[in-house]
């Protein structure tokens, strides 16, 4: 009788294909930890640009010949929110968070020098100041009450500033002036929010952006030609408008070579740098001066940057430029005014 066969016994894997198993099993599990990382990495930058919408690449720091340096800090402001200067600098204006919350006057060694009182016991908020260059006389903005007060550079109230016309129910926030004395206004009402060019007896003489989709414009500015800027804060743009209102450029969120999170405060320094205040991103953006036909500004750079330090700011707001080469930024949740001189 013949004898049956039995299966052949499967065979242990030699050392060596046990080897070769386990190197290639660690090269998979390598391969998905390096694109889990990647993955982790992608969501968490993604996450923080959706809640502090501030630059994943922000500017390069600007070339040591151009970039001011950090000089000395006021303290004695709770929040603040905007700023502005006497051409001179022997003035600095604050207005601060909070209403009922009087603005500030300092001189220009930083110590108190006033006041800016409200003109009656209503709810007040101040957002933004000015100067006037004619007069010297200082502007501030209460966009709640849709009213901009007027005071003279001693803090003393004076009038309230009215348009005429008037228009019911708009709201100031932004201001500046250019050299002739026109006051440059950014505003929340409407349907569409703009900005206006305002005579000196209240006539609106030029309405901008109202076809733009401005989205809570904050800073303007306007510098010697005459071409005006607009932070559009949430927006992420700085967009530009020559003297007849139509629009010349953008910068920021999807257009020009520079991005920006929520652009707030403004500023022409005095040679012709247009200086922008980041919130979110907490750093100061410079950019060049227009030049016509050219539709993007040269960004040249930024500086400060997150923190409590000298020099580092949290959430920034308001700026101002003197004809002393001195940039003054609003640092509002260090409570402090920064100095930085070129």
């Amino acid at each position: 009788m013949t004898a049956s066969v039995s299966p052949k016994a499967r065979q242990d894997p030699t050392p060596a294909q046990a080897e070769a198993d386990q190197r290639r099993r660690r090269r998979k599990l390598i391969a998905l930890l390096v694109l889990a990382a990647g993955l982790l990495i992608l969501i968490l930058l993604f996450g923080w640009y959706l809640l502090f919408r501030q630059p994943i690449n922000p500017l390069p720091v600007i070339p040591v010949s151009q970039v001011p340096k950090y000089s000395t800090a006021i303290y004695g402001v709770k929040r603040p929110v905007g700023i502005a200067v006497s051409a001179s600098g022997d003035r600095i204006y604050v207005t601060q968070t909070g209403q009922q919350v009087e603005g500030m006057i300092f001189d220009g060694s930083g110590k108190p020098a006033g006041t800016l009182p409200w003109p009656d016991t209503k709810e007040h908020q101040s957002s933004y100041l000015a100067v006037d260059p004619k007069s010297g006389d200082v502007y501030v903005s209460d966009r709640p009450a849709g009213a901009i007060y007027v005071y003279n550079r001693d803090g003393t109230y004076q009038r309230q500033f009215l348009l005429t016309p008037s228009r019911p129910g708009w709201q100031p926030i932004g201001l500046a002036f250019d050299a002739d004395g026109l006051l440059y206004v950014s505003d929340f009402s409407g349907p569409t929010q703009k900005a206006l060019v305002v005579d000196r007896d209240g006539k609106v003489l030029r309405v901008m952006a109202e076809s733009d989709n401005l989205n809570f414009p904050n800073g303007i500015a306007v510098d010697s030609a005459g071409v005006t800027y607009v932070a559009d804060s949430n927006n992420g743009r700085l967009l530009y408008f020559g003297k007849d209102g139509a629009l010349l450029g953008q910068m920021g969120r999807g257009s020009g070579t520079a991005t920006l999170g929520v652009p707030r405060g403004i500023t022409v320094d005095n040679a012709g740098r247009v200086v922008t205040v980041d919130t979110t991103g907490g750093v100061v953006s410079v950019f060049g001066t227009y030049r016509t036909g050219v539709k993007t500004l040269s960004p040249l750079g930024s500086f400060g940057q997150l923190g409590s330090s000298d020099g580092m700011f949290a959430f920034p707001n308001g700026i101002a430029t003197d004809t002393r080469g001195r940039i003054y930024i609003a640092d509002t949740f260090n409570d402090r005014i920064q100095v930085w001189t070129y």
